[in-house]
């Protein structure tokens, strides 16, 4: 059985978030004020500091536990911080057309479906429930529960060994040349480039020009 790992933002998922917008930290510092005194620029430079320490320790950190900190609250009152600062910050949060078709199909054919995303637990797993595409998957690894991310090879053999797969039956999907693709083929395993709107600039031309269930499915049966 082939297993199929993809990447989610940029390739099954079309977002725009805004961090930086003075307007984000004004409504974050109102709703969480009773935690805290800063003003929405001391919020924000507090947040980004906290950050640069822990990132210091690990290539990726887990932004619960900056929530946390910025906010002197425990695990609970840090999980609802993170929905607020996520909804605040997202533009806009969408599937690219056929992204359901295809993961209903592949899962009708047999194949395993599995996320290797860098990204925050805290973020993806509410996003993939509110878009309706959670069941699809046998399982999801998130760079902020194993403290490394794509490019580093590292993420994939932990994800491999964690659920059990064979390099040898894996395709990995991404629209992100040097993180998804380059990293899967010096491990051997087969992949697919997507180049979309949120596609870094690459040299390559090896690219399936944005989401195209029935053309994504030939490739993949191809492989």
């Amino acid at each position: 059985m082939k297993n199929i790992f993809f990447d989610l933002y940029g390739t099954l998922i079309d977002i725009q978030t805004d961090e930086n917008h003075l307007f984000f930290w004004e409504k974050l510092t109102k709703k969480w004020k009773k935690y805290h005194d800063y003003t929405p620029t001391e919020f924000k430079n507090q947040y980004l500091s906290i950050c640069l320490r822990l990132e210091k320790t690990k290539e990726e950190i887990d932004l619960l536990d900056a929530f946390a900190e910025l906010l002197n609250v425990d695990k609970d009152l840090a999980e609802k911080f993170a929905r607020d600062f996520r909804q605040y910050s997202t533009k806009y949060l969408r599937l690219y057309p056929g992204v359901k078709d295809l993961l209903k199909k592949l899962k009708k054919k047999g194949y395993g479906l599995y996320v290797l995303s860098n990204a925050q637990t805290s973020f993806t797993i509410p996003e993939l429930k509110k878009l309706k595409i959670f069941h699809y998957f046998n399982d999801i690894a998130i760079s902020s529960e194993y403290g490394v991310k794509k490019p580093n090879p590292e993420f994939f053999l932990q994800a491999i060994k964690k659920f059990n797969l064979s390099i040898s039956t894996l395709i990995m999907i991404g629209n992100d040349y040097e993180c998804d693709i380059l990293s899967a083929r010096k491990l051997g395993i087969k992949s697919i480039f997507i180049q979309s709107n949120l596609t870094p600039q690459h040299d390559s031309k090896d690219y399936e020009l944005g989401f195209n269930s029935e053309r994504l499915l030939k490739k993949i049966e191809e492989l």
